[in-house]
C-alpha cells in the first residue's frame, strides 16, 4: 500500500493537499482516542478532494472521509487507509439571503455568518462542533432545529470519484439523523443553504443563549464525542440512562457523565474499547429495566 500511496501522493502539490503518514486519530477526533491512520490527506479545495477519492479508488485504497470527528470513536488498533479530511475546504459566501459553503466549514461559522446577515433557521445550531458536511451527512440538529431543513442544494460526488451531483433538499432525503449520504456512497462537497429573515441582533442573542445552556446542561470541558445515543421514541436516552442509575458508571477511563448522562466522557487515557465495553453495559441495563433499545449515535471508525 506504501508504494501506490507513494505515487499518488506525488501526483498533488503541497498548494494541494497535505498528506501525513501514520497519522494518530486522536488528534481527529473530539473524544482524543484512537491509534494510527495508514495516511492522512487533507485537500484544499473540493476539486482536489474529488481527484484525490477517484485516485485512491483506483488504486483499491481504503479511504474514509471525516470532517472535525465531531461523532467519532477510532479504533484503538487505528485505520488501515487513508483518512481525507476535509477542514481546509471551508470557503463561504452570501448571495442574495442564500449561503453556499464547502464542506470543511465549521457548522458554528455557518450559523454566525447566518447571524450576520439576518437568515433564520440556523441559530441554534451554533454549538454542533461539526463541519457542515458532518452537519449535513448525519442531519444534525439541537434545540428544534436541524441543518437539513436548511438545504437548497448539496453538491456531492461519488466516493470512487466522478462528476458532481447536485441533490435537492428532498433528493437529500433528511430525517431525524438520516440523510441519503448515510446509505449512499456519496461524498458532500459543498451545499447551498437558505432561511428566514430576522434581525441579526435577535439572531445572535439567540446564539449566544444558545451556547450558555449548552454549557450549563453539557459536559463540554472534557472529551466526548457528543450525544452517545440517538432519542428513543417517545423519551430521551440521557433520562433512561439516569433512571437506570448509570449517571457517573465507569470503564477504564470511559465515563457516563454525571452533568448529561447522555454523554460519554473521556476522563483521561479511555480506550475505544472502554467505550465500545461501556455503550454495551448502559444499552444492556437500560433494556433489562425499560424494555428501550438504545440506538447508538457515536459512529465506529477502524478495526
Amino acid at each position: 500500500m506504501q508504494k501506490a500511496l507513494s505515487r499518488i501522493f506525488s501526483e498533488f502539490s503541497v498548494s494541494e493537499c497535505d498528506f501525513f503518514p501514520s497519522y494518530p486519530l486522536s488528534k481527529l477526533t473530539t473524544f482524543r482516542i484512537g491509534g494510527p491512520c495508514t495516511a492522512l490527506a487533507v485537500p484544499k479545495s473540493r476539486q482536489v478532494l474529488a481527484a484525490l477519492l477517484s485516485r485512491l479508488d483506483h488504486g483499491g485504497i481504503p479511504r474514509v472521509v471525516l470532517g472535525n470527528g465531531s461523532n467519532i470513536l477510532a479504533s484503538d488498533e487505528g485505520y488501515r487507509g487513508v483518512v481525507i479530511r476535509t477542514t481546509a475546504i471551508k470557503e463561504m459566501s452570501v448571495c442574495s439571503h442564500t449561503i453556499e459553503a464547502d464542506c470543511g466549514a465549521l457548522l458554528s461559522s455557518v450559523v454566525r455568518l447566518a447571524n450576520k446577515n439576518g437568515i433564520s433557521g440556523f441559530s441554534r445550531l451554533v454549538g454542533i462542533p461539526a463541519t457542515l458536511g458532518g452537519a449535513l451527512f448525519m442531519n444534525a440538529g439541537a434545540f428544534g432545529e436541524c441543518v437539513g431543513d436548511a438545504v437548497v442544494s448539496v453538491c456531492a460526488v461519488p466516493a470512487s470519484g466522478g462528476p458532481p451531483l447536485s441533490l435537492t433538499r428532498a433528493e437529500c432525503l433528511f430525517d431525524y439523523r438520516k440523510s441519503i449520504f448515510q446509505a449512499h456512497s456519496l461524498v458532500i462537497l459543498s451545499a447551498r443553504l437558505s432561511g428566514g429573515f430576522s434581525s441579526p441582533d435577535d439572531l445572535t442573542a439567540e446564539s449566544e443563549n444558545t451556547l450558555s445552556a449548552r454549557a450549563e446542561k453539557q459536559p463540554l470541558d472534557l472529551p466526548s464525542a457528543g450525544s452517545a445515543f440517538r432519542r428513543p421514541e417517545n423519551g430521551y436516552a440521557g433520562r433512561l440512562i439516569e433512571a437506570a442509575g448509570l449517571s457517573g458508571y465507569a470503564v477504564g477511563g470511559a465515563s457516563v457523565s454525571k452533568k448529561h448522562a447522555g454523554f460519554i466522557v473521556n476522563n483521561g487515557g479511555a480506550t475505544a474499547r472502554d467505550v465500545k465495553t461501556l455503550i454495551e453495559h448502559i444499552r444492556d441495563t437500560v433494556m433489562e429495566r425499560f424494555g428501550v433499545l438504545l440506538m447508538r449515535e457515536i459512529e465506529y471508525l477502524g478495526e
